[in-house]
């Protein structure tokens, strides 16, 4: 808690209290200080995060989306959406020029990673607003374990892949959470355990795919790889101490990144090769058709390079 206050016979000070449980403090701050505090350090403290916010720049304008991420069914979700939307609508307006201003809230959307019978299509609350009329606030939901990991890769959906390992993390928890004996567990969990290998398997090798036929970039793959390797070290970590499937699971995909890095750095190579050759074949005279053809750079490349050679 900040406190505001004047100190006794100082040229108006303010004097800032913060409190905390077993922390107290004082202090005189001067006006700038206090201003930093009331304009940085408070906002920033009630700044509202949401999982993902991604703007696609278009020829008319800019368009926002916002993406949250839920396991569970929180019977909160819409009234924090509408937050998060409002929060970005906000910073989007404070950089509006118009004479109005316009709150543009995001497209919004909630990804459920783990069935629930009880989610719906979309979540919705109403607003009254000051003159009495209601409003629908309004975002679909994608219910994630509709969809194979064939279904995301023909959708193009493939930062998303590496969400279906948590099909094995709800059965895992189910079986941590019941009756049985010690024993029972570990047997069950390490079945489940057996198949989310095969699923890490699945979509690296899957992953690995798409990055060879150039869907994905190497940082893309290595982002699918990461979030792989995270999502089971938790799982792993939660439910039991298997110190040997982590270490199988990170060498399986080890495996899979390590050729893509060779790979990667040969077609660096193959580029820095061609761009030798184009700035040696300008310095020879060659046209810029020429250099293209014999090196199978882009002619805006080989462009660039003259005009860097003629500095």
């Amino acid at each position: 808690m900040i406190i505001l206050t004047e100190e006794k016979d100082k040229d108006k000070p303010l004097l800032v209290y913060k409190t905390a449980k077993g922390n107290h403090a004082r202090g005189i701050y001067n006006q700038r200080q206090i201003d930093v505090i009331f304009e940085e350090v408070i906002p920033e403290q009630k700044k509202v995060h949401g999982d993902m916010f991604i703007t696609v720049e278009c020829k008319e304008r800019s368009v926002n989306y916002h993406i949250e991420f839920q396991t569970l069914n929180d019977k909160t979700m819409a009234i924090r959406m509408f937050t998060y939307g409002f929060e970005k609508a906000l910073e989007l307006a404070c950089n509006h020029e118009g004479e109005e201003i316009v709150l543009d809230f995001p497209k919004q959307l909630v990804i459920y990673l783990e069935k629930n019978q009880n989610i719906k299509d979309s979540i919705s609350l109403i607003i009254r607003k000051p003159n009495e009329s209601m409003e629908r606030y309004e975002f679909p939901t994608m219910k994630y374990w509709e969809y194979t990991q064939e279904d995301l890769i023909n959708k193009k959906m493939y930062a998303l892949l590496p969400f279906q390992v948590f099909n094995t993390r709800k059965a895992v928890e189910s079986i941590s959470n019941s009756r049985k004996t010690h024993e029972e567990k570990a047997q069950l969990i390490n079945i489940e355990f057996n198949k989310l290998i095969k699923v890490i398997e699945s979509v690296g090798k899957s992953s690995a795919d798409l990055y060879e036929k150039e869907e994905i970039n190497l940082r893309d793959f290595e982002r699918i790889l990461l979030v792989l390797k995270n999502i089971s070290d938790y799982i792993y970590n939660k439910y039991g101490e298997y110190e040997k499937l982590e270490k199988e699971v990170e060498n399986m995909l080890t495996s899979l990144y390590n050729p893509a890095i060779a790979e990667e750095n040969r077609k660096i190579g193959e580029k820095k090769k061609a761009f030798e050759i184009a700035r040696e074949a300008i310095k020879e005279g060659a046209d810029i058709e020429f250099v293209a053809k014999i090196t199978k750079l882009d002619k805006e490349e080989i462009i660039n390079i003259k005009e860097e050679l003629n500095k």
